[in-house]
């Protein structure tokens, strides 16, 4: 989480809306605004006025307690006493005089008695009662120099400051700090504008002070870049600047006063992201040396007092001068060079290092604090010169002193970190699902920091800004320009027209796609199927019976022999699933398993290809036991019926047909109540009746159904099919006649659907039957026709006329008996 206050966002965007139409587009971006904070949200105190010490001493009868002269109106000077221990004659403070309301509630309370004799109240942050952290409590309100005695206090008070509360996503710590927050911000330049409040350009002339820094060549992989600088004459008993430590306190990081420049790190990290290092300059003895070690043999305590010595890295970084280690860049520093109060020289160190070592180094070292924390996050590699600018103005505009110029040697290119990513147009659509024109992604590029190396029609080549390490592929890209173009302007509808009146159907359709895995999984659950996941290792002998013509792939150094090949089907794993379940009293059983089968394949590299498989097996009855009804035992229709069903539900316009099993590898299956599977003309796999061998060798209580698709095959017509509705009634017409047994319903549809009828809208298969007066040889089909004109109902001729078109072509092409047909006039809907 981050806190910024609202007028500290306003000096690095420019806006001119209030802060909830901010918080409105902050959470549009992708990050979250947990709460809003108010400093005492319009509490104004009355009767309070600025004034300045002039003189203080302790109180003699009460030695916790001051007397001061305070000067109020610059002829008025007011006795005060006060328990307040941090005063400075000349200091401008905040006073409530014997009038107002804090004094007379705080003259109650008996440990502030001697107020009885105060002419006011002198104010801290513990009687204002702003903050509620106990580090800043009984500080006293320190006024600027330049406000004026005698007027009211209010203004300086800030009570109306709002402090955002923000949490960024993990993948973005480029947002930690408030030049990276304001920067993502300012993508959407139709309301806010980015500007850095301070020139980024360094002040004051340089000195000539330089010191040696040896660095080893075996670490241009560890360390690409060591910036450095001088400052002498530093007085650090100066205050620092109260708007630093508002914004440090806001953001909830405590003030330390007695390392003044360790607030300036915690605010350069605040304000910029990137850490820095100070040394006592007057501590290092001679040159320093930039090596890397196998193990640390210095031992040292860190400014925690903690010794170190058992941090151990195949090679570990550290820097040093003749006679001791200065610091472990990334964990820690040696407590004896830290810039106390007393120091006046000072050595500032900012340097890049490679992530991939800190990941190494802090996952074999169960080491951490703030700096390391700051470091194992992802720092932006060409910020540093910035950082280091920024850092010199501060403490010479603070303490002053007198500074060497900055000193950079770079041990590697860091502009060989920047990501190259290609950017595909079309693949932006398929991500999306919709159209941005071209103009506007080249924009939303430019505003993200994007640099276009080269453009063609249909791709770009992207250079990634250097402070973005969560855009890693084209996927992250295209995920960043929906973002800055807006989610709220995503289609919620896919909009489409007719363009002519008198138009009654349209068809639209798209490319081929593969189908949603999930929703087959929850239609095969919703018609009673358990999923089961099984071991991809079987027996060998098992699967010589299921599949004898497959050549086997062994496993070297199996755990058991019967666990010793690779599956090449999921029918040995559902087949123990019944057994198992049916060895246990289980009755009416359906499983399904989606999973990896293997087989061989010397084109590939390991001799081994994979593939994805989706299959089912039901046995037992239909139904559970039910005294009213009158139970059936499963059979290949209900499967087929199943598998019907998902295609179906999945989008209706795809051809799904079942064919006569050829294939002589499947031995699985019964061979004359099996089918193949084809979607839109391709094999997609196969369903049957396991065969009666394996029912007997398995001791399966009932017939036994089974379906096997390879599910990589399974690609469906996205089709959008819209008609009018017509209120002219259908006509449902059936007829009966014999057929060769070995025709099959889908050769008849298809020989109907040849003849392109407009008129019929639909054929069912309403009966199958062989027996008596049948001729031998043949069998008894019955199929039932509606039929409908859209512009017109049709008559009883007009009827006949379509039944015998359809009579004529069967007989034409596969010899009918026709019994007569059956005419329905009482069937219109």
């Amino acid at each position: 989480m981050i806190k910024f206050s609202e007028s500290w966002l306003r000096e690095w965007l420019i806006y001119d809306k209030d802060i909830y139409y901010l918080s409105k587009k902050i959470t549009m971006l992708g990050f979250e605004i947990e709460k809003i904070e108010y400093f005492k949200k319009n509490t104004i105190f009355d009767n309070i006025l600025v004034g300045e010490i002039i003189k203080y001493s302790l109180y003699k009868k009460k030695p916790k307690i001051y007397k001061l002269k305070i000067l109020v109106n610059n002829t008025k000077l007011l006795k005060i006493f006060s328990d307040i221990d941090n005063l400075e004659n000349k200091t401008k403070v905040i006073l409530a005089t014997k009038y107002s309301s804090l004094y007379n509630k705080y003259i109650k309370i008996p440990e502030y008695s001697f107020l009885l004799k105060s002419e006011g109240l002198l104010c801290s942050y513990k009687i204002i009662n702003i903050y509620q952290n106990n580090f800043l409590k009984n500080n006293l309100i320190k006024l600027p120099n330049n406000s004026n005695n005698g007027e009211n206090a209010n203004k300086y008070l800030n009570l109306t400051e709002k402090i955002l509360h923000i949490n960024t996503p993990t993948n973005r710590p480029d947002c930690l700090s408030i030049l990276g927050f304001t920067r993502d911000l300012s993508v959407l330049n139709k309301f806010f504008f980015f500007k850095k409040p301070y020139n980024n350009i360094l002040s004051n002339n340089s000195k000539k002070y330089k010191i040696n820094i040896n660095i080893n060549s075996n670490i241009n992989n560890i360390l690409y870049q060591y910036n450095y600088c001088i400052i002498k004459n530093v007085n650090f008993k100066k205050k620092i600047p109260s708007f630093i430590k508002n914004r440090l306190f806001q953001a909830g990081i405590q003030i330390i006063s007695k390392n003044p420049l360790l607030n300036i790190h915690n605010y350069i990290i605040l304000e910029l992201g990137y850490p820095i290092q100070f040394y006592d300059f007057s501590k290092i003895k001679g040159n320093i040396y930039i090596k890397n070690k196998k193990k640390n043999k210095y031992n040292f305590l860190n400014f925690e007092n903690q010794n170190i010595k058992s941090i151990i890295n195949d090679s570990l970084l550290i820097i040093t001068d003749e006679s001791k280690i200065l610091s472990i860049p990334g964990i820690t520093q040696n407590k004896d060079v830290i810039v106390k109060l007393a120091t006046k020289d000072i050595l500032i160190e900012c340097l890049f290092i490679n992530r991939k070592y800190l990941t190494s180094l802090f996952s074999k070292n169960n080491y951490s604090n703030n700096n390391s924390n700051i470091y194992n996050r992802y720092l932006d590699p060409l910020i540093q010169k910035e950082v280091m600018i920024r850092t010199v103005n501060l403490i010479l505009e603070i303490f002053g002193g007198d500074r060497s110029k900055i000193y950079t040697i770079n041990i590697n290119n860091m502009y060989n970190l920047q990501k190259i990513i290609k950017l595909s147009f079309e693949n932006i659509y398929k991500i999306l699902g919709f159209y941005i024109l071209k103009k506007y992604i080249i924009n939303i590029l430019n505003k993200l920091g994007c640099i276009i190396i080269k453009k063609t029609n249909n791709n770009y080549i992207i250079k990634i800004p250097s402070w973005r390490n969560d855009i890693n592929i084209e996927a992250d890209l295209i995920e960043e320009i929906i973002r800055v173009y807006g989610y709220n302007k995503i289609p919620n509808k896919i909009e489409i027209y007719l363009i002519k009146k008198n138009i009654l159907e349209k068809k639209i359709q798209s490319k081929n796609i593969k189908i949603n895995l999930k929703k087959i999984k929850n239609i095969l659950i919703n018609k009673g199927y358990y999923e089961v996941i099984n071991y991809s290792f079987i027996n060998p002998v098992t699967q010589l019976i299921l599949y004898p013509k497959i050549e086997q792939i062994k496993i070297i150094n199996p755990l058991t022999t019967e666990t010793s090949v690779m599956r090449n089907s999921l029918s040995y794993g559902l087949i123990n699933n019944i057994i198992y379940n049916q060895n246990r009293q289980q009755k009416n059983l359906r499983f399904f398993e989606y999973g990896l089968c293997f087989f061989k394949n010397l084109k590939k590299k390991i001799g081994i290809s994979q593939k994805l498989m989706l299959s089912g097996i039901i046995n037992g009855n239909l139904y559970s036991d039910y005294w009213n009804e009158k139970n059936k035992l499963i059979n290949f229709y209900d499967i087929k019926g199943d598998i019907e069903y998902i295609f179906n539900f999945l989008n209706k316009y795809n051809k799904i047909e079942f064919r006569q099993q050829y294939n002589e590898n499947n031995t699985i299956l019964h061979p004359y109540v099996s089918a193949l599977i084809y979607i839109n003309n391709i094999n997609i796999g196969s369903v049957g009746m396991l065969h009666p061998k394996l029912i007997n060798y398995f001791n399966l209580h009932y017939d036994t159904f089974f379906f096997e698709i390879f599910f990589e095959k399974i690609i469906i017509n996205n089709v959008f099919y819209f008609q009018k509705i017509t209120h002219l009634p259908i006509n449902k017409r059936d007829i009966s006649f014999s057929i060769k047994k070995n025709i099959y319903f889908i050769d008849i549809l298809s020989v109907l659907k040849n003849l392109k009828l407009k008129e019929i809208i639909k054929i069912n298969l309403i009966d199958i039957y062989q027996g008596n007066n049948i001729p031998i040889g043949y069998k008894n089909i019955t199929l039932s026709l509606l039929i409908q004109n859209k512009y017109y109902t049709l008559n009883e001729q007009e009827i006949n006329k379509i039944i015998n078109k359809c009579i004529l072509e069967l007989t034409k092409k596969f010899q009918i008996l026709l019994r007569d047909y059956i005419p329905d006039h009482h069937k219109k809907f």
